[in-house]
């Protein structure tokens, strides 16, 4: 018997019983009015658990295995804090918290500048950072028109443009990376943005990395990097419908009135969050229909989106995404002259596109202990349109990209990231043939905080890229960075990195004429290059934020459509630029219920191969909009002023009719609505001066429009 007694005691210790998990249940309350606080997160810290308190302050969180914790809670005009509890085996804590309320926003956590989370103030480039409430207030439409107010950034027709990196090339070639949730989202054909292939409502929240991010991100980020995050999943059961309706104001020229019935705009979406057990789901189904203001330029849009989240424990977790674009549009190409300025050529009526688009992806992520992490993505964008020419034109690609990275935190003074990831895409084009590429990629970056006051950051990544039938190139892509702490309030910080950009296989093999110009193909292409260097200072106080830079960005082999001595345009690396200039960015908050946003960029963009300025690069650019809110009601407004382009494509005002047509860019916002929480009704203005511009040559800019959008949630 006590033999048995003591094989029973050791096998307990070898085999110990494990212990049931318990569960947190919570009430948040304001500090100063003892109110509960609707829609506060409730995250563990070092484990994927979480929740949000519901209108009356509660929340519950289930399943967590016992143990120590820490709490940390955040909502929108409240100081973040942090509390620790205890969970007991089996059994129910509770736990009660006030926040304190705050007057002026708190720094948004930022994912994508340094591949990890961190506050604005920690991060050691220039980044801007978009939430998801200023997109629904504005209701946007795609994200290229909330980029139109970010500073540095201005649009050229559908090309994004960093601080001047890019210049424009049709429907070809982007020098800035689009990410969606972390994957890269560019065509494999064209390796161009599609816009309107994003859920913006679906959006919470767009990050915007300047200057060259190829040290993290490789090909295409010479000029900078964007990172659309889409919202959570939740763990209950939700649901929110959304309608709108706008209509474009007759054009400012009678001469312009190309229609005699008003135009109109109009759509909505409905999305779905169901929960079972361990797993989160998110559907979204949107509708989206423009008559458009411009002859031959209406679209029909159907937009699928659906997340989920299935959590295998506290310390694993798996997100799956679908989005899915179905698309028919008319094509606008440029106008038929300044008399004409909203109808397009004769032979262009009737030009149409077919489109469908989707983009699927997995992401595991495994926490192995509280300094230790690793994230496995793998992802699949397919792309494929068609259109009526004649001959018609057609294209399918299918852009595959994976990736494993292993986040490291040894000890309180370093930060250690590393990764690898790998490409394949393949292509079907009558203007392409059938053409392939694959690249891999490797990368690592330290942290280490030599002080208190003072850190610095060192990394690079390796690339080699294999396009078709073209040699293998690459380039190893170094980083330099450091922040000081000046004072408890102001950080300096300065960056150094290089950048690539392999070219699309529509600049090394397209060949089709279109718009009255015929296209060929260069195979002898050679990737771009670039150095990018930043100086700044971030000045923060509980009422304002102030960030002031300085920058200066060399490029080498900057690809370029131009015309050959045969008339037909090729695209050649013609161009070493240098970019200079500095940027200030104001956020004031003199009330909690009232902020102000300015931003000014200063560029001074020189191509060094022609001794003159850059095409299609503007010397000054300025935002400012204001956002005023009181108990259920709300109203904003925007401005923003881009200088005339000083110089264009000579090729275009070849091809297009008063190509020189152009002014300064003049454009007043304006927004009202109410916010009653399950309802929220938004009127908005857009254009409201009727300011008639371009932002490329022969097409003119979005006329004054109104809008109004109803929200409800349930």
């Amino acid at each position: 018997m006590k033999v048995f007694i003591f094989l029973l005691l050791i096998t307990s210790q070898l085999f110990p019983q494990q212990q049931k998990p318990g569960t947190l249940t919570g009430m948040v309350f304001d500090s100063e009015t003892k109110q509960p606080i609707f829609g506060v997160n409730v995250i563990i810290e070092n484990t994927f658990l979480g929740a949000a308190t519901n209108p009356n302050g509660k929340f519950i969180i289930k399943n967590i295995k016992p143990g120590k914790y820490t709490l940390k809670l955040s909502a929108i005009g409240y100081e973040i804090r942090k509390a620790e509890v205890e969970i007991l085996p089996d059994q129910e804590t509770q736990i009660i918290i006030e926040l304190k309320p705050t007057a002026y926003t708190t720094e948004p956590i930022v994912i994508t500048a340094t591949r990890r989370e961190q506050t604005l103030s920690e991060i050691p480039v220039s980044t801007y950072v978009i939430e998801s409430e200023l997109i629904s207030n504005r209701n946007n439409l795609q994200i290229d028109d909330i980029l139109r107010y970010v500073p540095g950034v201005n649009m050229i027709q559908y090309q994004v443009n960093i601080r001047g990196s890019s210049g424009y090339s049709r429907g070809t070639g982007t020098r800035v990376l689009l990410l969606f949730d972390g994957m890269p989202f560019l065509t494999g054909d064209a390796g161009e943005i599609i816009w309107e292939a994003i859920p913006v409502w679906q959006i919470d929240r767009v990050e915007v990395v300047k200057g060259a991010g190829s040290a993290l991100y490789g090909s295409n980020a010479i000029g900078g990097v964007i990172n659309v995050i889409t919202k959570e999943t939740l763990s209950k059961q939700s649901a929110r419908f959304r309608t709108y309706v706008g209509m474009y104001d007759k054009p400012y020229y009678r001469e312009w009135r190309w229609s005699e019935r008003s135009r109109f705009y109009y759509g909505g979406f409905a999305s779905l969050n169901l929960s079972i057990q361990n797993l989160n789901s998110l559907i979204h189904i949107q509708r989206s229909i423009d008559e458009g203001y411009k002859q031959n330029q209406n679209y029909h849009r159907w937009n699928l989106f659906s997340k989920f989240k299935y959590n295998f424990s506290p310390y694993s977790t798996l997100n799956f995404v679908f989005n899915y674009l179905r698309q028919k549009n008319e094509t606008f190409f440029y106008w038929k002259n300044l008399r004409n300025a909203l109808k397009p050529r004769d032979e262009d009526i009737g030009a149409m596109v077919n489109s469908e688009r989707f983009v699927t992806f997995a992401q595991y992520k495994k926490i192995l202990n509280p300094k230790l992490f690793y994230t496995f993505r793998i992802g699949f964008f397919r792309n494929k349109w068609n259109d009526n020419g004649t001959p018609q034109n057609r294209s399918t690609a299918g852009f595959t990209n994976s990736e494993f990275q292993i986040n490291y935190q040894p000890n309180d003074k370093n930060y250690f990231i590393a990764g690898i990831e790998l490409t394949y895409n393949i292509v079907k084009s009558s203007l392409f043939r059938e053409r392939n590429s694959h690249s891999v990629s490797l990368y690592l970056q330290d942290e280490i905080k030599l002080s208190p006051e003072f850190s610095i950051s060192v990394g690079l990544r390796n690339d080699l890229y294999k396009l078709d039938s073209l040699k293998y190139t690459g380039q190893i892509n170094p980083k330099f960075s450091a922040i000081y702490k000046l004072t408890p309030t102001l950080n300096f910080r300065t960056s150094l990195g290089t950048g690539f950009r392999a070219p699309a296989i529509s600049e090394a093999f397209t060949s089709t004429s279109a718009a009255g110009v015929t296209v060929k193909p260069n195979p002898s292409l050679k990737p771009e290059r670039a150095i990018s260097f930043e100086t700044g200072l971030r000045f923060v106080l509980p009422i304002i934020m102030i960030d002031l830079s300085a920058f200066r960005n060399h490029y080498w082999n900057l690809i370029e459509p131009v015309f050959d001595t045969d008339g037909k345009i090729v695209f050649k690396n013609v161009t070493e630029a240098r970019i200079q200039g500095t940027e200030i960015g104001i956020n004031f908050y003199p009330a909690s219920f009232i902020n102000l946003s300015l931003g000014y960029t200063y560029l001074s963009p020189w191509d060094l191969s022609e001794d003159a300025i850059l095409k299609y690069r503007p010397k000054h650019i300025f935002y400012a909009n204001t956002n005023i809110s009181y108990k259920f009601l709300f109203a904003g407004f925007d401005f923003r002023f881009i200088s005339k382009y000083e110089r264009i494509d000579e090729l275009l005002k070849i091809i297009v009719p008063d190509a020189e047509s152009k002014v300064p860019i003049y454009v007043v916002d304006a927004r009202f609505g109410i916010d009653l929480k399950r309802l929220k009704i938004y009127i908005n203005g857009n254009n409201l001066l009727q300011y008639n511009y371009v932002e490329i040559v022969g097409n003119l800019a979005p006329i004054r429009n109104f809008s109004l959008s109803i929200e409800y949630e349930i």
